[in-house]
């Protein structure tokens, strides 16, 4: 339940505003989910990265780990998750070309 732990320390991090933390937290979410073969928990670490990483406007890290935790959600059976994502990001993709 490593995967697990280092993803609340990543979000309790966030939520002290200790953003360099909470990073590395994220990083090491994902590679234990991973590394464990834990699919859907690794498809949740990148999400969570993912809006991390959107609350700084560091688009480029957002649209990656939102296409990895699609990825991770599809190959999961989440299709449904997949969609909601996918919607999700084509609006923030929307915002930003507006600003």
């Amino acid at each position: 339940f490593e995967n697990k732990w280092f993803l609340l320390e990543a979000e309790e991090s966030f939520c002290n505003n200790d953003f360099e933390v909470a990073k590395t937290y994220y990083k090491k979410a994902v590679t234990s989910a991973k590394s464990h073969k834990f699919v859907h928990e690794e498809a949740l670490a990148h999400e969570l990265a993912a809006y991390f990483h959107l609350e700084f406007d560091e688009r480029e890290q957002t649209l990656e780990h939102f296409m990895l935790a699609h990825e991770k959600y599809h190959e999961w059976g989440a299709l449904g998750k997949c969609d909601s994502l996918l919607k999700f990001v084509e609006c923030t993709k929307k915002l930003w070309h507006e600003l």
